[in-house]
């Protein structure tokens, strides 16, 4: 309240009096009338204020704060007895315990009058004590004055001498309360009152309010529902008024573990009200009637987490054990059987409530203390204080009296000032409170004739209120200053006021004399910190309020005064954001409305933004608030998509941000940003952001709906300037929070906060830069769009000899230079150079000729590469299309130099892509280069942040990696002599030309070389020149006849072997890849061919002759040294008949093998089972036989002795083979001779002489078939065979058991049987995978006897994307949760592997999911339990989970975290992909880079796509093509078997592990025990509806409703019969002459009874205070002469 004047008069009884309905309304304070008459008067002219309901709660507290002080006459820090006659006839609708409580507190003696609607128990808990309840049938004269004698009893009598008794009371501190009520039908329409009025009653008992306790509430049942957060309602009734309307939300789920997750996301956050991050304690109540459906103890410890303190109250069908799980203490359970026992738990629930914190639930005492401030009085010393400064001085001196000075509490200074300032004292300089009163009281005027009342406020933000001095003002204490000014200044106060309040300091102003209020108004902040004074000697009546404002205020001005601001609001105009349109309107038009609009303070732009920006207007548009709003109403949206938000934070940063838009950053004004977005952004925005901070922009990021609250807080200057709201009507809820730090802000607290970035732009690190670009005919529609990509990228760079250099090189066929990075020094001239490039044109993209081409020519010192000096280099490669000609040895020489390679691609293999780039995450693909901009952000992060050192780390030991075998150096050798004539050569040249396209060309494959001659010799391209296929058929199509005679076959020869097949000419020969020479002769040589063609073979070239005509065939045979590989044609024409064949010989097998079958024809098969077995044998060779597989077969069928059906040089394609496996005839025979018919093919068949080529290392393999145990010793056969080298496959048939047919066979993994011939078929894959291993010599070599440790680390991970945020994944994937714990259990219980001995493998788990917030960690590696199931029990809610490349980036996070000398593996379930195939292919190859073994994928229910996952799969051996799912039979055997195999192959260096066939199904087991019973079900849904049931008794009374609005006022009555006359009354007191009866009232009867005001005056002048003086108490009651007139008087 504004201060007043006031006469304290003690021997005065003072009255007040207030009416109240919901709100109070003040009639006349104590000190407003000095005599009864003018009390009696004024109580007359009351009028009823009207009104619909009784507060009675609200209406003491507000006597209280406003009457029972000193600036309305009360004299309780006198000794006074306060009193209040309370006069009500009705029940309070609000609460009124904690009010009643601070009225007995503050020692405030309570009567209560009431009729017969009022309640009897509300009145006594308001009064002192019961006996001061007094009750009237109705308000009406004679009841009142009935119970008159009654009242005036107690007033008469009680003196202020009474003893106050300790009353139990409530804490009042701060609070953030939230309610989630059970809204489902376990409570229904009948008992929700009844939860309704248990939270009225318990927010009745709370000091509710803004800086005090905050309410939030919240339904449940299957989904939460909002009611209202902390911030919605501040006060107190308009909280009772919303819980009066609360309805029950219905549902028949009751998802208690959801609805926890709901509060803590949504209400707990400083977007929904709650003051968490300010420590302020946070409470959850709880009050439910049903048992959760779903999981929630995950939920309550998140609670307990974050500091919530979660009490429970549960009613009926509540399980108990499941609240004391939920509540943050056992303790904090409340329990009741019945709905209206509710009404008895708010007086239990209060205490805890008010006075528990988190930490270990301890009931602590919270009572506020003085905070530090620093206070500095400015007293004005001038000659307007003459003959007042005494007063002024004792003024200062029991204020300073009042506060609890001292140095870690509240600090004062004082000093004086007329023309200029005297200090009395700084807050450093009086060391305590007794040295600075007696300064004080020893204080002379200063005098002075002139008031700079500027000057001394500029003195004391300068001197007094700094470090210097004492004040604490860089630590955050608040500041406030009182100043005392009697006259108006001299000087100007405008830029020193403003100084004050840049710098938060409160100033309050003591206005006295001539003081000037509008000049002292530009001084404080508001009018109401002005208090103005009528005489300097009345100046003690406002010490109190003074002392109050200064104990008690913590103000923090919302609107700074006039300190300067730009404030930029950037709008989501998309078509996403068009229905809410109006919404984002209404909140900017809010925000404006608290911004202080003005020329030289805020100032306002608005821009809305799309896919594109539209500013609305900029800064210097308007000036004047009124002005802004109408610009804003008259906003349309703008429509379009995408949502660019990057591209829009670049277009601020360059256009708005800018002088010429009307910002003040020049000028180290705070420039603000708004950002109302409603979606994802579409391009990168961590940039901008970045680059925006940097500049010294603030922005605030709120989002609406689909907005990524990563992304928000990303943009915002810290994390928490980001707030999300779930749809554009709740903007409101954030629209105080934001508006007041946008007002509040300062350039300190800005430089404070400021994040730490995470580079600066533009970056003035050295780097140099070179730009391969495709200028390709495939680029060249999109080259403009490059070109301008380019010169964006440029333009962020801070071009220069000693910053960053930046070179350009077009490629297609070959590579162009455009400029090096020496040609020029400044970004301009880069920037036109740019400009002026045209594409270079071509119809190859040769990728790996340009990569080769600048790694020798462009990353060097000439050409202006600092590489020698450490700087950086990076290599930035743009291309259109798959590279034409080999990347793989060019992208290492590159990376060889030290070269960090960036690629950006289109239509490119991502394996190609990851083999050229620094590292997978540097690969940034686009579907075409209008995509350009969305991906500049990320590329410049590197370029800015990569170090030499860095890029060095990355790139790690860089060499070639293994050949796959493929490589093969072939040079053809073409005679070009008269004899061959054109047409000759034409026909040879298209032969080379088939060969060649059915060959793998490339510079780490099949490299090429032609050389034609005659005569002489003409060499038309070596080894080395040609690196693509493309490139080697162009030349080949260009050779040309060169004609010449005589034949020199021997010349030619000797220079191929000294120029071709030569390092330098490009061969590899020394590197061990195969040579080849194919010579075409079309007639016999003149010359000696004997000498070079043993060179060719003691060199180690393989040699093929084609002759034709004329050509010798005996003298090719001598060049080659083989007949084999001789091929003579009629004529040139016919070399399609040989092309085949000598193809074969230049590609690559794909298989090599030397089979001989060897198959029992005894009776032990017979002659059925006999043509089961031929037939089986030609399935095995039909399909391991192909066109590029080099096998050969042989067949021998024995008895007691041996038949030899073929060998393995007979026949030579695979349908001779098998036409002459189909003429073997059965033999017969009854002893069967195994042992001697092996050691016949090991001397017949196995040998050169029938075409083995063991001297070739070609695999050699025996296999036998057989039907009976062998009548000699095979095992010692078998074995002598073995050991020359030959794999054994043996396959029982019928009558021989399996360790009998292992005895025949190299090892267990090559032995099979079968129990019938017809059975055979069901062996084929097992075999052919099997001899697949052995063909390509992958079969395992054996089992060492070394005993090692092996360890493995396996993340199980899993993800189900079809389900809702807080539900149980398992509503999609019923059978994940048995999978997964069968899995674990399985794999985790691996048998003994082959080179661990004894012991088991050693096998840690971990499991994992990624959410939308990250990666989800159930179990870390430990050795897995069965009890640890239950951490994945408890990640089953906190989903949806998805596949994407972070998925697998974070698992190899983890690996990170795990030993080096583990085997890492990865099982993860799927319900299908949720990222690009290219995403996860580039992510799975980081992943095995990193070191991981293998990637296991197995199918959920409903999986989409798994072939597709399956190619990103590695580490699955020989079962990689059989997808697993989990409706696969024995799937956890089956990963165990896979895990087994891995095991193998790195603990144990064994590649593969073959296991047996499956057994014979064994007997049927015994019945097992009955298990326990099963866990309850979920509940049902809910069934038809029923017909309608017989009418129930009749229920018991509803709680009473909330009162209605008044009615109608009736149509009056008509006069009633005059009464009897009554008996005749006792004889009145005589009455006061005077006043008219007509107007008698009872309140004014009720006053005169105190006895005439003179008498007291002229008997009693002095002043007399009862309780002090017992004697005087007791001459007082001896005045017989009062007594007699029956008069008390109350002092």
């Amino acid at each position: 309240p504004a201060p007043c004047p006031w006469g304290r008069k003690p021997d005065l009884i003072q009255v007040a009096v207030a009416q109240y309905a919901d709100t109070v309304r003040p009639e006349f304070h104590f000190n407003a009338h000095q005599s009864k008459k003018e009390v009696s008067s004024a109580v007359r002219k009351i009028k009823l204020m009207g009104g619909s309901t009784l507060n009675t709660g609200s209406a003491l507290d507000f006597v209280r704060n406003n009457f029972f002080i000193s600036s309305t006459g009360c004299r309780i820090d006198e000794g006074v007895l306060p009193m209040l006659v309370l006069v009500t006839n009705g029940k309070s609708k609000d609460g009124i315990t904690q009010p009643a409580a601070e009225m007995k507190r503050s020692r405030i003696m309570v009567l209560t009058i009431g009729s017969k609607n009022a309640d009897k128990l509300e009145l006594q808990e308001i009064a002192y004590e019961p006996e001061l309840v007094f009750t009237a049938d109705e308000f009406r004269v004679q009841s009142l004055q009935g119970i008159l004698p009654r009242v005036l009893t107690p007033l008469k009598t009680l003196s202020g001498a009474i003893i106050i008794q300790e009353i139990p009371s409530v804490q009042v501190n701060k609070r953030d309360i939230i309610f989630l009520l059970d809204g489902s039908l376990n409570v229904g329409n009948a008992n929700f009152p009844f939860v309704r009025d248990f939270v009225l009653k318990l927010v009745n008992y709370l000091d509710v309010g803004i800086d005090n306790i905050r309410i939030g509430l919240i339904q449940f049942s299957d989904t939460p529902r909002t009611e209202f957060f902390l911030n919605t309602y501040l006060t107190k009734s308009d909280i009772i008024n919303r819980l009066g309307q609360l309805k029950p939300k219905g549902g028949s789920v009751l998802n208690t573990g959801s609805a926890l997750d709901f509060v803590l996301l949504k209400h707990f956050t400083e977007a929904g009200g709650s003051r968490i991050d300010e420590q302020v304690p946070q409470i959850l109540v709880l009050v439910t009637a049903g048992q959760s459906a779903d999981a929630y103890l995950d939920a309550s410890n998140a609670l307990a987490r974050a500091g919530v303190l979660t009490f429970c109250v549960g009613v009926r069908n509540a399980d108990k054990a499941e609240l004391e799980q939920i509540a943050f203490n056992p303790r904090m359970v409340y329990f009741t059987d019945d709905f209206s026992s509710l009404a008895a738990l708010p007086q239990e629930l209060i205490k805890p409530l008010t006075t528990y914190v988190s930490g270990g639930v301890q009931e602590v005492p919270l009572t506020p203390s003085e905070s530090k401030k620093d206070i500095l009085f400015m007293i004005d010393g001038s000659a307007n204080l003459l003959g007042h400064f005494p007063t002024v001085r004792d003024f200062v001196y029991r204020i300073i009296s009042d506060l609890n000075v001292s140095p870690d509490a509240i600090r004062v200074a004082v000093a004086q000032f007329s023309d200029n300032v005297q200090v009395e004292f700084n807050f450093s300089e009086l060391p305590s409170k007794q040295d600075m009163l007696l300064k004080v009281k020893r204080m002379k005027i200063k005098t002075g004739k002139q008031l700079n009342i500027g000057s001394a406020l500029d003195y004391a933000v300068r001197n007094l209120l700094v470090k210097n001095a004492g004040s604490r003002i860089e630590e955050g204490v608040p500041q406030f200053l009182v100043l005392l000014a009697a006259g108006k200044s001299t000087d100007s106060v405008e830029d020193a006021a403003e100084a004050l309040k840049r710098a938060g300091v409160v100033t309050f102003i003591i206005k006295a004399r001539t003081a000037e209020q509008v000049e002292l108004e530009r001084i404080v902040y508001a009018p109401q910190f002005i208090l103005p004074v009528d005489a300097l000697s009345k100046i003690g009546e406002i010490q109190s309020n003074i002392v109050n404002l200064l104990r008690t205020i913590q103000y923090q001005p919302t609107v700074v005064g006039d300190e300067k601001k730009d404030v930029v609001f950037l709008i989501d105009g998309s078509d996403g954001a068009r229905r809410g349109f109006p919404f984002l309107q209404g909140f900017v038009l809010e925000m404006v409305e608290n911004l202080d609009i003005g020329r030289d303070r805020v100032h306002v732009a608005v821009a809305q933004y799309s896919n594109v920006i539209r500013p609305e207007f900029l800064f210097n548009s308007y000036y004047d608030k009124a002005d802004v709003v109408r610009a804003i109403q008259g906003m349309s949206v703008m429509g379009g998509s995408p949502l660019n938000t990057g591209a829009a934070l670049d277009y601020l940063i360059k256009q708005i941000f800018t002088a010429q838009s009307g910002s003040r950053i020049a000028e180290n004004v705070p420039q603000f940003l708004i950002l109302l977005t409603a979606d994802r952004s579409r391009d990168d925005v961590r940039r901008p952001s970045v680059v925006l901070k940097t500049t010294g922009a603030v922005p605030f990021g709120i989002g609406i709906g689909n907005a990524d609250i990563t992304e928000m807080q990303t943009i915002s200057f810290i994390p928490d300037f980001a707030a999300v709201v779930p749809d554009f009507n709740q903007l409101n809820t954030v629209q105080q929070l934001i508006s007041d730090r946008v007002t509040r802000l300062t350039k300190k607290e800005i430089e404070t906060l400021a994040p730490d970035l995470l580079f600066p732009s533009p970056s003035p690190a050295k780097k140099d830069v070179v730009f391969l670009i495709d200028g390709s005919q495939f680029a060249s529609p999109e080259f403009q769009l490059i070109r301008d990509f380019i010169l964006r990228v440029v333009d962020s760079f801070d071009i220069g000899f000693d910053t960053t250099r930046v070179a350009v090189v077009q490629f297609s066929t070959d590579p162009k230079v455009e400029f090096l990075l020496n040609t020029h020094s400044t970004k301009d001239d880069v920037q036109t150079a740019v400009r002026r490039l045209r594409p270079k044109g071509g119809r190859e993209v040769n990728v790996g000729d340009a990569l080769e081409y600048v790694a020798k020519n462009i990353f060097t010192r000439p050409s202006g590469s600092r590489i020698e000096d450490g700087v950086p280099q990076f290599l930035i490669l743009l291309s259109s299309r798959k590279s034409d000609d080999e990347v793989v040895a060019p992208a290492v020489q590159v990376k060889q130099v030290g070269v960090a390679p960036l690629i950006i691609a289109k239509n490119v293999d991502p394996e190609e892509l990851a083999q050229i780039s620094l590292s997978p995450e540097y690969v940034y693909q686009v579907t075409n280069f209008q995509e350009l901009p969305s991906i500049e952000q990320k590329l410049l992060t590197p370029l800015t942040s990569l170090t030499a050192g860095d890029i060095k780390g990355i790139l790690g030991d860089v060499s070639l990696p293994p050949g796959d075998g493929d490589e093969r150096d072939i040079v053809f050798l073409i005679d070009s002599s008269d004899s061959v004539r054109t047409d000759g050569l034409a026909h040879i040249r298209d032969f080379i030309i088939r060969i060649v396209q059915q060959l793998n060309v490339g510079a780490n494959k099949v490299r090429i070389g032609v050389i034609q001659f005659s005569n002489d010799v003409f060499p038309e391209f070596y080894l080395k020149t040609h690196k693509s296929k493309t490139a080697v058929l162009q030349a080949i199509r260009r050779l040309r006849f060169r004609g010449g005679s005589p034949l020199n076959a021997g010349k030619a020869l000797d220079y191929v072997v000294k120029n071709y097949f030569i390092k330098s000419a490009g061969s590899r020969r020394e590197d061990g890849v195969p040579q080849h020479l194919v010579l075409f002769l079309g007639e016999r040589s003149q010359d000696d061919v004997n000498q070079p063609s043993s060179v060719i073979n003691i060199a180690g070239i393989k040699s093929q002759g084609v002759g034709a005509r004329n050509a010798d065939r005996t003298q090719l045979e001598r060049i080659t040294n083989d007949p084999r590989l001789v091929f003579t044609v009629r004529d040139f024409l016919d070399l399609p008949s040989i092309e085949r064949t000598a193809c074969r010989l230049l590609v690559p097998p794909s298989k090599q093998a030397d089979i001989v079958f060897l198959l029992d024809g005894s009776i032990n098969l017979g002659r059925d089972n006999f043509q089961e077995v031929i037939q089986f044998i030609s399935s095995i060779v039909d399909a391991i036989y192909d066109d590029t597989a080099s096998i050969q077969v042989g067949l021998a069928q024995y008895n007691s002795d041996v038949t030899d059906e073929f060998f393995l040089k007979d026949h030579a394609t695979k349908q001779e083979i098998l036409d002459a496996i189909n003429k073997v005839a059965y033999k017969g025979g009854r002893v069967v001779n195994t042992g001697a018919a092996i050691k016949h093919l090991q001397a017949k068949h196995f040998v050169k002489e029938a075409g083995s080529r063991a001297d070739q290392r070609i695999p050699q393999i025996a296999f036998i078939v057989t039907g009976g145990r062998p009548a000699d010793d095979g095992q010692t056969a078998a074995l002598a065979l073995k050991q020359s080298g030959v794999k054994l496959f043996a396959v029982g048939v019928k009558n021989i058991d399996l360790d009998e047919v292992n005895k025949l066979s190299s090892e267990p993994a090559t032995g099979f049987r079968v129990k019938a011939a017809q059975e055979l078929s069901e062996l084929n894959e097992q075999i052919l995978v099997t001899m697949d291993a052995v063909m390509k010599e992958k079969l395992c070599p054996g089992v060492t006897d070394i005993s090692r440790d092996c360890k493995l680390d396996v993340i199980l991970g899993f993800d189900v994307s079809d389900t809702a945020p807080g539900q149980s994944i398992l509503y999609s994937q019923k059978g994940l949760e048995s999978n997964v714990e069968a899995i674990l259990n399985r794999i985790t219980q691996m048998q003994r592997i082959s080179c661990t001995g004894n012991q088991r493998p050693t096998i840690r788990v971990a499991i994992m999911g990624q959410s939308t917030t990250g990666a989800i960690e159930g179990l870390d590696f430990i050795e897995y339990e069965p009890e640890l199931f239950e951490k994945f029990q408890a990640m089953l809610n906190r989903g949806p989970y998805y596949l994407t490349a972070d998925t697998l980036k974070s698992y190899q996070n983890k690996f990170r975290t795990a030993p080096g000398d583990s085997v890492k593996v990865v099982i993860h379930l799927t319900d299908g992909a949720d990222d690009g195939m290219n995403r996860l292919v580039a992510a799975s190859a980081a992943l095995q880079k990193e070191g991981v073994k293998a990637l296991i994928f197995v199918g959920l229910e409903r999986v989409q796509n798994l072939e597709d996952l399956m190619q990103i799969e590695f580490g699955r051996g020989f079962t990689y093509n059989r997808p697993l799912r989990v409706n696969l039979l024995d799937l956890d055997y089956e990963l165990a078997e896979q895990l087994g195999n891995i095991a193998e192959r790195y603990c144990c260096g064994i590649p593969c592990k073959c296991s047996g066939q499956r057994g014979d199904k064994g007997m049927l087991g015994p019945i097992g025990p009955k298990g326990v019973p099963g866990e309850n079900g979920y509940r049902g849904y809910p069934g038809d509806e029923g017909g309608p049931g017989d009418r129930g008794p009749p229920g018991v009374n509803g709680t009473q409703g909330f009162q209605g609005c008044p009615g109608q006022r009736g149509i009056k009555g008509s006069r009633g019969f005059p009464g009897e006359k009554g008996e005749l009354g006792e004889m009145g007191l005589d009455g006061i002459d005077g006043e008219d009866v007509s107007h008698f009232n009872w309140l004014s009867c009720f006053l005169r009874s105190f006895g005439p005001v003179p008498y007291v005056q002229q008997n009693f002048t002095n002043t007399f205070f009862f309780g002090r003086e017992t004697k005087v108490y007791q001459a007082f009651l001896g005045r017989k002469e009062i007594l007699d007139k029956g008069y008390v008087l109350l002092c």
